[in-house]
């Protein structure tokens, strides 16, 4: 979708890369910040540019998916590694003045392969890590790589495996790429937080406050974060049209 063109409180044509199209009703799935402030104009939008700065936006974070040619048998399928100074570490990913790529943070390794054999040919294995970062700053291929080597360092002490020597596929995922891909505001990889002004009403609206007929859904909206929550949402919204338009 490239915009969502509104006249007199309706929508009333979408242009994408092929083509426009005139819409009885519009449910936009895709990121909501960048559905609004992208895709709408200025006079159109329902929450502005200083609506979103102002709000709490979960965090980022760097995938790392790797395929390795032998059972890491030193690791489960879901593996928790925390460090100890949680401060810290919350800093790093929440606090603005200090948001940065965090230098011991704690991190999360899952191998699928243990438990579904088809994730991985036989007498090998696959190793996912997720690694929270702060959404919005800087991303490179530098500080990837910095902050996978130092991961990779501390998994390698701890299960005393060489890792990076059986490594045949490796693919780092990060702040940049939650941006490209998903269009997701500041590169997170939730959306908004659950603070309590973050929470059901105080959420972004289902419906549209400036086109009738534009509703939105996901895990911007009530009850949230979640795929049973964004699940909810769409039963809310369709219920929602249900109430306004009936079973047409």
């Amino acid at each position: 979708m490239q915009q969502i063109e509104i006249i007199d409180n309706q929508v009333k044509r979408i242009f994408t890369s092929k083509g426009s199209y005139n819409p009885d009703l519009v449910i936009v799935t895709a990121d909501y910040p960048h559905s609004e402030l992208e895709l709408i104009s200025q006079d159109n939008q329902t929450y502005d540019h200083k609506y979103w700065e102002e709000k709490v936006i979960s965090p980022s974070a760097m995938v790392v998916y790797l395929g390795v040619d032998f059972k890491v048998d030193k690791l489960l399928h879901h593996n928790l590694f925390l460090n100890k100074d949680w401060e810290t570490g919350f800093d790093y990913i929440f606090d603005p003045d200090k948001a940065e790529w965090p230098e011991n943070p704690s991190y999360y390794v899952n191998v699928p392969s243990i438990t579904d054999t088809t994730a991985a040919p036989e007498g090998s294995d696959t190793i996912y890590i997720l690694i929270p970062l702060a959404p919005g700053i800087e991303d490179n291929s530098d500080l990837r790589e910095n902050l996978y080597n130092k991961i990779l360092d501390d998994l390698e002490s701890k299960i005393g495996v060489n890792i990076r020597e059986h490594v045949v596929v490796k693919k780092l995922f990060t702040i940049n790429d939650f941006k490209e891909r998903y269009n997701a505001y500041k590169g997170t990889a939730f959306g908004l937080t659950h603070t309590l002004r973050q929470t059901a009403l105080w959420r972004p609206a289902h419906r549209s406050k400036k086109a009738e007929n534009l509703y939105y859904s996901g895990q911007y909206t009530h009850p949230g974060i979640g795929v049973p929550m964004v699940m909810v949402s769409s039963q809310i919204v369709a219920r929602e049209i249900t109430e306004k338009y009936g079973n047409k």
